[in-house]
């Protein structure tokens, strides 16, 4: 199993996120991903919030392995091609080390803010559909013509080529019926949230998908986030302490469960994720960084876990 951290980049500097990527990076974390939100969605919404997408080759020049990536890049913001491009030129900064995180896209608030046309949702997942189309042409073929309902490319270019031989598209968001079909047509990863059992049914449905369309599921790589949020510590105490610290940060109280995680607690939670099928779990991080929680997984959750498969 590989492990990843997401850093949420609202509430926080370049510098916390610099610092956080090089941690995970030594730590031996395989996956850094940032998000694609122009708000902060913690908190006081009129907070900073670093754009997601400056912050990749950011961190591809610094980092010499971790694999960068968006979870998820929000397919109504940017034009298709320009997003393939942007990545493009991500995988030669970071000498083939870009996943292309992609999804419908959620967020109306940002939407309005930003007078980028909010459709429903079925529009929102059809222009997914065509842009992982796209998408994929772009970075493989040598001219690309398409011409959908909603987006049209004549004779596209798109050059230099990434540096890895397949750069991998994620998709993130659970739709039973669209987005884990566009999954199945055109992804090499699908992120998903939930517990052990919600995540084993989206795999179901997922393989049946892939059947339908001619695909190989064993291609798609399953990832998903750590439910509920991962928080090592000793005490309660602890857990109180690092809910005020987050609280003073965002600008109000936390909400939602925040429970103590133990080492062998998480090992008993991953190895659950790991039997129904789980490649990949990434834990989501808002600031300020929880690096107590990402050192003691490297040092105590993940040799534990390891043993466990392995024996």
């Amino acid at each position: 199993m590989r492990f990843g951290v997401q850093l949420q980049p609202d509430h926080c500097t370049w510098e916390e996120m610099r610092d956080t990527a090089l941690l995970a990076e030594r730590l031996g974390y395989e996956l850094l991903f940032s998000w694609d939100h122009f708000i902060p969605l913690r908190g006081d919404t009129t907070g900073r919030a670093l754009e997601g997408w400056q912050i990749l080759p950011a961190w591809g020049a610094i980092t010499n392995r971790i694999r960068i990536g968006m979870l998820v890049t929000g397919i109504t913001y940017r034009n298709p091609g320009v997003l393939a491009k942007m990545v493009m030129t991500l995988d030669h900064i970071t000498d083939g080390r870009a996943i292309l995180g992609v999804g419908a896209a959620w967020n109306e608030t940002e939407h309005r803010m930003y007078g980028i046309d909010f459709d429903t949702p079925g529009v929102r997942l059809a222009k997914l559909d065509e842009s992982c189309q796209i998408i994929r042409s772009l970075l493989e073929n040598k001219h690309t013509t398409f011409k959908g309902k909603y987006y049209t490319f004549t004779d596209a270019l798109a050059e230099p080529k990434p540096v890895q031989k397949r750069l991998p598209i994620l998709i993130g968001g659970g739709g039973e019926r669209k987005t884990l079909r566009t999954t199945a047509k055109y992804a090499d990863m699908w992120h998903g949230f939930g517990r052990p059992e919600q995540v084993a049914r989206k795999i179901e449905v997922l393989r049946a998908h892939c059947k339908d369309v001619g695909r190989n599921p064993d291609e798609i790589e399953i990832c998903c986030g750590f439910d509920p949020g991962l928080c090592l510590r000793d005490s309660e105490q602890e857990v109180q302490a690092r809910r005020a610290e987050v609280g003073k940060r965002i600008g109000s109280p936390v909400s939602g469960p925040l429970p103590i995680w133990r080492a062998e607690d998480a090992v008993k939670r991953l190895r659950e994720y790991e039997r129904v099928g789980v490649a990949t779990v990434i834990f989501g991080m808002g600031s300020p960084f929880d690096t107590e929680t990402m050192q003691r997984f490297a040092s105590q959750v993940r040799p534990k876990f390891e043993a466990v498969v392995a024996a």
